[in-house]
C-alpha cells in the first residue's frame, strides 16, 4: 500500500491485548517504518492490559491507537469486547485515558451506531461520556447497527447504511471529529462524503479487494503527488521487497497474498491469478523471479492493465 499511497493512514487488524502481552510481542508489533503513518487497533476490556499493550505500541513507534468498540463477531462477544463495549462507555473512557496517558499516543475509538436497534440517546451518551471522561476527540463510526445475532459477514451487509446519522453526530458534537466507515467502494464516494464536514473515510474490504483503488488518492484527496504511475512500477518494486523479505525468512504465501487482487476488475485477471498461485517453496526460482515471470506473461495478454498511467498533476 505504501508503494501506492504515502498519505493514507493505514490500520492494523484488531489485536487483542492478551495477544500482545502473552504472545511474541516483536512478531506481532514490529513493522517496517515505510508503513507509517500507522494506527494499531486494539481489542479487549481489561484496563490494565490495555495500558500495558499501549506502552508496548509506543515502544514500536505506532502513530496512534484505536480502540475497537464495533466488532460484533460471536467470538468477540464471548470475550465481552468489541461492540459490547458500547454498553460500557465509562469503561471505554477510562481505558482511553489510561492508554493515552501512559503511551503519549493519540487514542481514537471505532464504534457502530448502536446494538440491535437504533437509539439516538444511547449513541449520543456513548459519544458524550467517552469524549468528556476519556478525552477522545475522534470517532470512526461504522454507519450501521451491530446486529448481535448475526455473523460478522452479515453485519457488513444486512444492517442498512445510515450515513446521515454520522453526519448528524458532527452537528450534535461540532468540537469532535468523525470519520465514516462502511460500504465505501470508490474515490468518487469518498470525495462526496468528505463534503459533509467529516474528518475522513475508512475503507476496509475495498482496500483488500482492489488495492489499486488507492493509486490516485494522494493527488485527489491530499493534493500530493502520487508515488507511482503504473501497476507495473509498483509490482516490480514489490518484487524487490519480496526478495528482501524472503531472505529474512518471510514465508512466500504471506508475501503473495497481498497481490491476489492487484489486477481486480482487469481483463484476463483469472490468467494473472492462476500464474501468481503456481509458486511453490520448492521451486528453483526465487519469489522475485517468479513474480517477474508472472508479470511478463500477464503483460502479453493485457499490457494496458500494467502500463496505464494514473492521473498526475
Amino acid at each position: 500500500m505504501r508503494l501506492i499511497t504515502r498519505e493514507t493512514m493505514l490500520y492494523t487488524e484488531m489485536i487483542h491485548h492478551d495477544t500482545i502481552l502473552f504472545g511474541d510481542t516483536k512478531e506481532i508489533l514490529y513493522f517496517d517504518p515505510i508503513q507509517k503513518p500507522l494506527t494499531i487497533q486494539l481489542g479487549g476490556n481489561k484496563i490494565e492490559c490495555l495500558e500495558e499493550a499501549a506502552i508496548r505500541c509506543k515502544e514500536y513507534n505506532y502513530d496512534e491507537i484505536n480502540l475497537n468498540c464495533g466488532c460484533p463477531s460471536s467470538k468477540v462477544q464471548n470475550g465481552h469486547f468489541g461492540a459490547c463495549l458500547m454498553r460500557s462507555p465509562d469503561l471505554v473512557a477510562e481505558s482511553c485515558t489510561r492508554m493515552r496517558d501512559l503511551s503519549g499516543l493519540p487514542v481514537t475509538v471505532k464504534c457502530r451506531l448502536g446494538l440491535d436497534t437504533y437509539d439516538k440517546e444511547f449513541l449520543n451518551n456513548f459519544i458524550q461520556v467517552v469524549s468528556s471522561k476519556g478525552s477522545v476527540s475522534h470517532f470512526i463510526v461504522h454507519a450501521r447497527l451491530a446486529l448481535m445475532e448475526l455473523s460478522t459477514h452479515k453485519n457488513r451487509t444486512i444492517p442498512p447504511l445510515q450515513y446521515d446519522t454520522v453526519f448528524g453526530l458532527k452537528e450534535t458534537f461540532p468540537d469532535f471529529e468523525f470519520s465514516l466507515n462502511g460500504g465505501i467502494k470508490t474515490l468518487e464516494e469518498v470525495e462526496d462524503l468528505l463534503k459533509n464536514n467529516i474528518k475522513g473515510c475508512m475503507l476496509g474490504r475495498a482496500a483488500y479487494e482492489n488495492p489499486w483503488l488507492f493509486s490516485d488518492v494522494d493527488r485527489r484527496i491530499f493534493n500530493k503527488e502520487n508515488p507511482a504511475e503504473t501497476r507495473k512500477q509498483v509490482f516490480l518494486a514489490y518484487a524487490e521487497y519480496c526478495d528482501e523479505q524472503q531472505n529474512e525468512g518471510k514465508l512466500a504465501f504471506e508475501l503473495i497474498k497481498p497481490l491476489s487482487h492487484f489486477f481486480s476488475g482487469q481483463r484476463k485477471n483469472t490468467i494473472y491469478k492462476n500464474l501468481l498461485n503456481t509458486y511453490r517453496s520448492t521451486s528453483e526460482l526465487s519469489l522475485k523471479e517468479h513474480l517477474i515471470s508472472v508479470l511478463n506473461e500477464y503483460e502479453k495478454v493485457n499490457p494496458e492493465a500494467l502500463n496505464k498511467i494514473t492521473n498526475k498533476f
